[in-house]
């Protein structure tokens, strides 16, 4: 599978939900696991946002700990987004044997491998590279181990479980093809559609409406969550305040928003909880696009109550740190 192709699935396929549940457990009895916790929470609302090298920057800052197998295909899978096969592959090759040779990364592996030495040997326990904690998300209930025999038993159901999936996903990429195919060729007619479907969304109930959107979002189908966003559910009280903060990440994503949009929102929901997000995406855009003083909006972050966000404006402030990183 071409890798562009594998790390879409990745990040379509981890359950980042079933992550958090995990270390929000783990920090009841260990508290190594309780900062994890918020900092996951940041990496995949900068992950879904498009901001990929703020989410594995986050990464960086964890101390080694034992963690699911999800999370370092998770880590690998934004490393990609950002530089391709040779930053995942760096990625890759910190992680000790343990890590590497684990049969949830055996696919990692082979699409990062160039050669047969390109890994040379590195047991480097680097970043993130401590151990690897069992855990099979696809099951809610924790699994026991009764004897020899049953283990290799759950082993095997859950290798035919896994290949079932695998093939779902390839058909679902299948499909994904041959409908961009299909748009491409009638981009005329979709175009027709698309005005019709717009009134109809915006039709919904509010409520309904937000939901579908946020839902749309978390499965990164931006250009539905954008048609969503239309109309009362912009305009209601009970769901505008979340409707534009969705609609500023949606827009976003699709590279369709200004900076006026993100100082409408300032405007209009002073008392949003949703403030240092929309800060941050602000300064992020006005970097990107050299657009107003980014500095400027990330002073007003660092005035903000501390939370991540703050805290990395005060430290691109103070130098020891950069936008970028």
């Amino acid at each position: 599978m071409d890798l562009s192709k594998f790390i879409r699935s990745e990040l379509e396929t981890i359950n980042t939900a079933h992550i958090t549940k995990w270390l929000e457990d783990k920090s009841l009895s260990k508290r190594d696991y309780k900062r994890l916790v918020e900092d996951f929470k940041a990496i995949v609302i900068m992950e879904q946002a498009g901001f990929y090298e703020q989410a594995d920057a986050r990464f960086m800052q964890w101390k080694p700990l034992p963690l699911p197998a999800e999370i370092y295909r998770y880590r690998l899978a934004i490393a990609g987004k950002i530089g391709g096969k040779r930053l995942a592959r760096k990625r890759f090759s910190a992680y000790p044997s343990v890590v590497q040779n684990h049969s949830q990364l055996k696919s990692w592996k082979k699409n990062l491998r160039s050669n047969p030495l390109w890994l040379g040997g590195l047991v480097v326990a680097g970043l993130l590279a401590v151990g690897i904690t069992q855990v099979d998300f696809s099951e809610e209930a924790p699994l026991k181990k009764t004897s020899e025999q049953t283990s290799v038993e759950q082993k095997l159901a859950s290798l035919e479980k896994e290949v079932e999936q695998l093939k779902q996903k390839n058909e679902k990429l299948t499909a994904s093809e041959e409908k961009k195919t299909e748009t491409k060729k009638t981009k005329a007619d979709q175009s027709k559609e698309t005005e019709q479907e717009e009134p109809q969304a915006s039709t919904k109930n509010p409520e309904q409406a937000l939901q579908e959107a946020i839902s749309s979002v978390q499965s990164k189908e931006y250009e539905m969550a954008n048609q969503l966003l239309t109309g009362k559910v912009l305009t209601n009280k009970e769901t505008a305040g979340m409707a534009r903060f969705y609609k500023l990440i949606a827009a976003g994503k699709l590279k369709e928003t200004k900076q006026s949009d993100y100082l409408a929102y300032r405007n209009d929901f002073p008392e949003s909880g949703y403030m240092s997000d929309v800060l941050w995406m602000q300064a992020v855009y006005e970097q990107k696009n050299k657009v107003g003083n980014y500095k400027t909006t990330l002073q007003e972050l660092a005035k903000q109550p501390d939370n991540e966000w703050s805290y990395a404006a005060k430290a691109i402030l103070q130098g020891k740190s950069t936008l970028g990183d």
